[in-house]
């Protein structure tokens, strides 16, 4: 079995055991001789555990792998069979569409590899492209591609065209790539329990290495800063999860050089730095150094929330622009569907066509197309206008469907009928993401509400902490029984407060950061939410800081 999944999986047998069960098990035995001679007892167990994921690791190799290929086949399905439909339409033979689809790696990505095999097995082997159908279904991770390819040999064998058979095969193929978008939002969900239930682990365990030291002989210190590393881990370990297990689906485009847009988020995004190294610098001088009035008054949490601030207008700004991309996404299937039509009438006029199509209203997308149509009234080069196009729009979907629609035009295809299909199967991608954008909102409340959950949980320890620490301070306790109760005064309550509060800080940039990994939007959004994650943080802690201060610090009666 695994030595088939090998084959699959294009890794020799001797290459699978060399370089990955070999060191694998080499690694293991050296941990845990280091283990044993290191630690005892549970901690000895906790470490032998390293070893055991290594080597179960490495045996689970191929079908993580396989699991890693299914994915990223079925995340780009709706690209491939607009592509192939579209192309279909074309002069082109079949060996030339199925060699073209194999050069669009940074497209079509694994399928492009799986049309690769087809190429190979018509062109090189000369079979038939029902029978390297066939054979490739029986190969591919994929089922959903897998039923595809069936279908496929199945009407060429029966005598029907590739360009019947794939026009009716958009709205199967794009059910299919429906029903795994919905299995994707379904995962999303999992990861948000998943996130929830770490975070809250996480909190207890912050809390509970606050009031540990009253214990066990631990250092405050000690065990605040152990729980800010461990907080730490678990939050980058849970991003690293989440960002390999979702399928790709980006919004902002993949150009190599900077747009307009580009350059001017780039630009806020440094002047917000700038400004809030300036203002946070001020701001630490003001009240630490120089105890400037009211400055000197203000918490230090509300201060370091001011100072982050100006983080946000670099993250509102990109968010606007973000907005403004998702618009022009909702109209684009629009203007190719008008722009199909009006070439078709004309009689494949298209630069008139655009000429006429640029003063109308197409909402932010508009600008888009006065450029598109000066640029290929100088007629230059059509496939580089209509490319550039896709790079100022700023959205990767439009960069990729405008990019097949001009190819489309270039070898020879029916503009109407290429925006038919273009302009459908982008309808349906924009619905499914709309239900995403909606799944993320409900996880950015999760997020912002769990902020202010772990302010409280911590800053709330903290006091009781304090409470402790000042009843036994109090007390005339016996020396032995302080050596019994392990009563130790704390010393450096703000340090472990700083320390707290660093953890928040911690969790707001993190937070901010896989948000906008879950949504696959702009990057310098995520600084708006953090500054949003950081006040809440802020005012929650103060808050609890008050209020825990007012009722525990109360004196507490004996009796």
């Amino acid at each position: 079995m695994v030595f088939n999944l090998l084959l699959r999986i294009g890794l020799k047998p001797r290459d699978y055991f060399l370089k990955i069960v070999l060191p694998a098990f080499i690694v293991s035995i050296l941990l845990m001789i280091v283990g044993s001679i290191l630690f005892k007892g549970i901690v000895l167990y906790i470490f032998l555990l390293l070893p055991i994921v290594i080597i179960v690791s490495a045996i689970c190799y191929p079908y993580i792998v396989l699991d890693s290929q299914k994915n990223k086949i079925n995340e780009r399905l709706h690209i491939f069979i607009t592509k192939f439909g579209t192309l279909s339409i074309t002069d082109l033979n079949r060996k030339d569409l199925l060699k073209i689809l194999s050069e669009e790696r940074e497209e079509l990505g694994e399928l492009a590899k799986q049309a690769e095999k087809l190429y190979v097995l018509t062109d090189k082997w000369g079979r038939s492209l029902a029978e390297a159908c066939r054979f490739l279904a029986q190969r591919t991770p994929s089922s959903e591609f897998a039923d595809f390819l069936d279908r496929l040999a199945y009407a060429l064998d029966s005598g029907e065209e590739l360009k019947e058979f794939l026009m009716k095969e958009q709205d199967i193929v794009m059910d299919d790539y429906a029903a795994f978008y919905k299995r994707m939002l379904y995962s999303l969900d999992l990861y948000k329990e998943l996130y929830v239930s770490a975070m809250t682990s996480v909190a207890f365990f912050l809390a509970f290495s606050i009031l540990v030291p009253f214990l066990l002989p631990f250092n405050f210190v000690f065990m605040a800063t152990i729980a800010l590393f461990a907080f730490f881990a678990i939050e980058i370990l849970i991003v690293i999860v989440i960002r390999n297990r979702l399928p790709f689906d980006r919004l902002w485009h993949t150009g190599k050089n900077p747009t307009e847009t580009d350059k001017k988020l780039k630009k806020w995004t440094i002047i917000s730095f700038i400004l809030t190294a300036i203002l946070l610098a001020f701001l630490l001088v003001a009240k630490y150094v120089l105890s400037i009035s009211p400055f000197a008054d203000i918490p230090y949490m509300i201060l370091i929330a001011i100072g982050f601030s100006p983080l946000a207008i670099g993250g509102l700004i990109s968010l606007r622009e973000e907005e403004r991309v998702k618009r022009k996404e909702f109209v684009f299937p629009e203007f190719l569907r008008s722009l199909g039509d009006s070439v078709s009438a004309k009689g494949g006029g298209m630069v008139s066509s655009l000429e006429y199509l640029s003063n109308h209203d197409f909402g932010p997308l508009t600008n888009d197309i006065k450029r598109l149509y000066k640029r290929l009234a100088l007629g230059i080069d059509s496939n580089k206008s209509w490319r550039f196009f896709g790079f100022d729009s700023c959205s990767y979907l439009i960069q990729l469907f405008s990019d097949i629609f001009s190819r489309c035009i270039y070898f020879g295809g029916d503009p109407k009928t290429a925006a038919e299909i273009i302009s459908k199967n982008f309808r349906k991608i924009v619905q499914l993401r709309k239900s995403k954008y909606q799944n993320i909102q409900q996880f950015v409340g999760v997020v912002y509400g769990l902020g202010g959950g772990l302010s409280l949980a911590l800053f709330a320890s903290l006091g009781v902490a304090k409470m402790i620490n000042d009843l036994y301070s109090s007390l005339n306790i016996p020396e032995t029984v302080i050596h019994i109760l392990n009563i130790a005064p704390i010393t450096n309550v703000d340090v472990v407060e700083y320390i707290i509060f660093g953890s928040l800080i911690v969790y707001s940039a993190i937070s901010a950061v896989l948000i906008k990994i879950m949504d696959g939007g702009h990057k310098f959004v995520s600084l708006f939410h953090f500054v949003v994650i950081l006040w809440i943080c802020s005012i929650v802690a103060y808050a609890t800081k008050l209020l825990v201060s007012q009722i525990l610090g109360l004196s507490v009666p004996l009796y």
